[in-house]
């Protein structure tokens, strides 16, 4: 049950590696956004629920009745839930799913860990996610499935992660990316601020950028400032290939951050400065090798930020077997 984003759902990937290599069958309720993140030889079946348009909460009630049906169908025995979305437990009791595990908060979220413990046959302590005792989520999601799996660690061989995301190896792609999104402009960041560093990205070699299309008015300010153009995805199978198949991938912590994390690509991930220890041991890549900074939060920081950019990739181009991440 993984009805949020693509980096929630990525995060799984180390479990689902185990259930299958355990001899599970496997499927997954996901949702319009994630739906296709995962390989046809992961998972059996997808079931897919449609979010209604923010503000609002919930799923579209067609979408939401035809996947229980389907999950009905299939007669699962074990529904895994690493959600924070109520309506992820609502739907597993709803389904009928007899085994249903997942998470509390305990007295960090008193109220909401008493209704989610009568939701399921079995709950799991884990940290609120911004606590200061947060451990990385794939290593958190894995202990959800630890008496169904042989192994007692979630592995980081990107050898058995990459079948669990790609349908087919890609060839190998001379040009690192860069991920455009409107996390660029977060914070207290303007277009030109963007714009500057995209410049000073692009005056050091070719790169191939990307974006999500439904992101394209929001990033068109910046995108003006790239060399070459900007390939739009708006299905998930080419972004997948794209991050996959180059040496190297700068972005801020996204679905793409995860996405290379768990195929072994390179990445430059660059987090909100705020919470940005926490944030960092809960997604730093999990696989690949990286590079952690933070966005800047003064003019001079601003300033010299693209030059930290730049060192980081170098440092990532020139040692490409690094075995393990650093922080900035």
């Amino acid at each position: 049950m993984r009805v949020d984003g693509l980096g929630d759902a990525l995060a799984c990937t180390p479990l689902l590696a185990a259930l299958r290599s355990s001899g599970h069958r496997v499927g997954a309720v996901l949702t319009a956004r994630n739906a296709g993140i995962f390989s046809a030889r992961a998972l059996d079946t997808e079931h897919i629920v449609e979010r209604i348009p923010w503000p609002q909460h919930g799923y579209t009630a067609p979408t939401w009745e035809c996947a229980l049906r389907e999950v009905r169908a299939r007669n699962y025995d074990v529904a895994l839930i690493p959600s924070e979305e109520p309506q992820a437990y609502t739907f597993a009791k709803q389904a009928g799913i007899l085994q249903r595990v997942g998470f509390h908060n305990g007295w960090q979220k008193p109220f909401k860990s008493w209704w989610v413990r009568r939701q399921l046959s079995r709950s799991i302590f884990r940290f609120a996610s911004l606590s200061a005792h947060a451990q990385s989520e794939p290593f958190v999601l894995f202990e959800l499935g630890d008496k169904l799996v042989h192994e007692s660690e979630p592995t980081r061989d990107t050898a058995r992660l990459r079948p669990v995301i790609l349908d087919r190896e890609p060839p190998r792609a001379a040009l690192p990316v860069v991920q455009l999104t409107r996390k660029w402009l977060g914070g207290n960041r303007s277009a030109s601020d963007v714009r500057a560093w995209m410049s000073a990205v692009c005056g050091q070699r070719p790169w191939r950028f990307v974006a999500p299309a439904d992101e394209r008015a929001a990033v068109e300010a910046i995108a003006e400032a790239c060399t070459t153009k900007v390939d739009y995805f708006s299905q998930v199978a080419p972004w997948k290939e794209a991050i996959a198949q180059a040496p190297l991938l700068i972005t801020p912590d996204t679905g793409a951050a995860h996405l290379a994390g768990m195929v072994g690509t390179p990445v430059v991930d660059i987090f909100e400065s705020a919470n940005f220890s926490r944030q960092a041991a809960r997604w730093t890549p999990w696989a690949a090798p990286a590079r952690l900074l933070s966005f800047p939060s003064s003019p001079h920081e601003k300033g010299a930020f693209a030059e930290h950019i730049l060192s980081a990739a170098d440092s990532l181009l020139s040692v490409q077997d690094t075995p393990a991440c650093a922080h900035s």
